[in-house]
């Protein structure tokens, strides 16, 4: 008996879409991996190191200094790409954080205040002790303005090198390292706002104000519309921007007028669903009875239950997650990745080496992220314990709060950020800046590595009772 046609051609595009997913199932678990990002960030690294120590840094710099934007009649808004990356996309970046602290603080690893204040206390002697290190070290020189590049940490980084020691750390210093990370850069986006800001406009101030008031005026009228979230923020970052504040903080506050509810409750969302299948499921039985097509492209009125379907399962969940989930990998892949070609590039000769090492900003920032970093965080946490102010997460011991602060002591990607506000106006800083970046990131790594493998190798040898 001869197969329907239908059945022959359903047939080959199963085994031609079979193969075709084969082919791309292995990029995307590699995408979806925890260390990828940090992969891209490692090699955008070494790729900006070759090309500042290439004679393809002129071409390069010409890249980064090429101007681009917006030009209507007498109007134009034209910035660096360079200042796009740093200014526009990071702005993206710090959206996406501030809507991961939002998730995590409603409902996530965060509502416990018990371990939210011990964390915070990690975060605070994170920052407080290595700006303080650097400080002591840089008071009195040029260098000075540049005490904060120490205190923040790299998320990307930082999780990747732990995701290497998965199997052997508690769940437990994951949460806390991740959300010790998050709080960092909510304080590094504060003290750059705070500190780095530079001939305030109050009125382009005022119009922020506005929008953010109008964003969050739209958030309560129940509004969920991805682009007319996307149009403000795009107006509030050009207000923020103008303002004098560096334009990062527009995507934090574009995060807090995100809504995060949803429109169908779970039993709502059950109802309609079972509902729409039960007439997707009577159609298809009229349609078998009559030996219609049973491919869903020649079913109109299935189609449109399919998409009556994905419809429901939109408004079951939230803007939030929508919008974390959709920036969180081509932020990790590209924003961060473009951040460090466009910024990490710098001479690595031997003459350079030298006056670095010998430049009490370089000394400043090794001593206060390799240093700084876990003895602020060991010593806010040790004593949050004793004064019963907090807990730390569930499974995790305090050793591990040693290695978490050695992790937190890789500050690649804020830091960089923060040197380029430090040293606008001292140029010829950057340079010690970064590569004291660079040599505190990878010790710190290090560091981190041995500690949590020697933590883990006691812990395995000793016998259980």
């Amino acid at each position: 008996m001869r197969k329907p046609k239908y059945h022959i051609e359903k047939t080959l595009q199963s085994f031609f879409e079979s193969r075709v997913e084969k082919f791309f199932t292995p990029l995307d678990n590699f995408i979806y991996k925890q260390t990828t990002a940090a992969l891209f960030l490692l090699v955008a690294t070494i790729a900006a190191l070759i090309l500042a120590n290439s004679p393809w840094n002129d071409l390069a710099q010409t890249i980064a200094h090429f101007e681009a934007g917006a030009v209507f009649h007498h109007w134009q808004f034209l910035l660096p790409l360079k200042e796009w990356v740093s200014s526009g996309l990071m702005a993206l970046f710090f959206f996406m954080i501030g809507l991961e602290l939002k998730r995590e603080i409603l409902a996530g690893r965060l509502r416990n205040p018990q371990q939210i204040s011990l964390i915070i206390m990690a975060a605070i002697g994170g920052m407080v002790f290595p700006a303080l290190i650097y400080w002591f070290i840089n008071h009195g020189t040029s260098g000075a303005h540049g005490w904060a590049i120490p205190m923040a940490t790299d998320t990307a980084f930082a999780i990747g090198v732990l995701a290497l020691f998965a199997r052997k750390v508690s769940y437990g210093i994951s949460i806390f390292l991740t959300a010790m990370a998050i709080f960092d850069d909510i304080g590094a986006i504060a003290v750059i706002s705070l500190f780095y800001a530079h001939d305030i406009q109050i009125d382009f101030l005022i119009w922020s104000g506005f929008t953010l008031a109008i964003l969050m005026a739209v958030n309560a009228a129940g509004v969920r519309n991805g682009w007319v979230y996307a149009a403000l923020g795009i107006i509030l970052w050009a207000m923020v921007f103008h303002s004098g504040i560096h334009a990062t903080l527009a995507g934090l506050l574009l995060a807090i007028a995100i809504p995060a509810r949803t429109r169908l409750g779970q039993t709502r969302f059950l109802e309609e669903v079972r509902e729409l299948l039960s007439i997707f499921e009577k159609v298809q039985g009229e349609r078998h009875t009559k030996g219609l097509d049973a491919r869903i492209l020649s079913a109109e009125s299935q189609h449109h239950l399919t998409t009556d379907i994905e419809d429901t399962i939109r408004d079951s969940s939230t803007p939030l997650q929508r919008w974390e989930t959709f920036l969180i990998y081509p932020i990790g892949i590209i924003v961060l990745p473009l951040f460090a070609l466009f910024n990490a590039g710098v001479s690595l000769s031997m003459t350079e080496m030298v006056t670095a090492f010998h430049s009490p900003v370089t000394q400043g920032i090794v001593a206060g992220l390799v240093i700084g970093k876990p003895l602020g965080v060991c010593l806010l946490v040790y004593l949050g314990l004793k004064l019963k102010i907090g807990t730390l997460p569930e499974g995790m011991e305090f050793p591990e709060v040693a290695g978490a602060g050695m992790l937190a002591g890789i500050g690649f990607t804020m830091s960089l950020f923060v040197t380029a506000l430090s040293f606008e106006h001292a140029p010829h800083l950057i340079d010690d800046a970064k590569i004291g970046i660079l040599v505190a990131s990878l010790l710190s790594a290090v560091a981190a590595s041995i500690w949590i493998s020697a933590v883990y190798l006691k812990r395995t040898k000793t016998p259980a009772f």
